[in-house]
């Protein structure tokens, strides 16, 4: 297993890299990085935003939807679940939680020690991101 210190030196190169095809392919986007596995991209609404980040003890990648302190918000989201995952094809993962922050996303296998993989995965992160930016910004607007 990776020791720690190496973990952070190739979450941040993971990232580094997803931000060089960021800023090439999907110009549309305002991204803020921020230190750590987590990459956050503005939705249009202070509430939510999308957040792709990589979590190395579940080796899992993640590409979500967060919306904090907003259930009205969430709520009018899920009413429109069914539509929602008719538009974009895919049955998202829906979570409300006590803490005041609400998810809606996907994830997948993803160990960020596989540099092999990276071209893949920053793919997954990207093409989903923009799936989820595109159909949830219309939606947001919307409410």
């Amino acid at each position: 297993m990776a020791s720690e210190k190496t973990v952070k030196r190739l979450q941040y190169e993971y990232w580094r890299k997803l931000n060089v095809v960021l800023i090439d392919d999907y110009p549309d986007f305002k991204p803020k990085m921020v230190k750590g596995n987590a990459y956050y991209l503005p939705l249009g609404n202070k509430f939510a935003r999308i957040s792709m980040s990589v979590n190395s003890i579940k080796k899992i990648q993640e590409c979500k939807i967060i919306i904090s302190h907003k259930q009205g918000l969430y709520n009018y989201l899920e009413q429109n679940k069914e539509q929602i995952e008719n538009m974009v094809g895919i049955k998202l993962n829906w979570e409300c939680k006590s803490d005041g922050n609400s998810y809606i996303g996907l994830f997948k296998y993803f160990d960020i020690v596989d540099e092999e993989n990276w071209d893949d995965a920053i793919k997954w992160h990207l093409d989903i991101a923009s799936m989820l930016f595109t159909e949830f910004s219309i939606w947001i607007s919307m409410y």
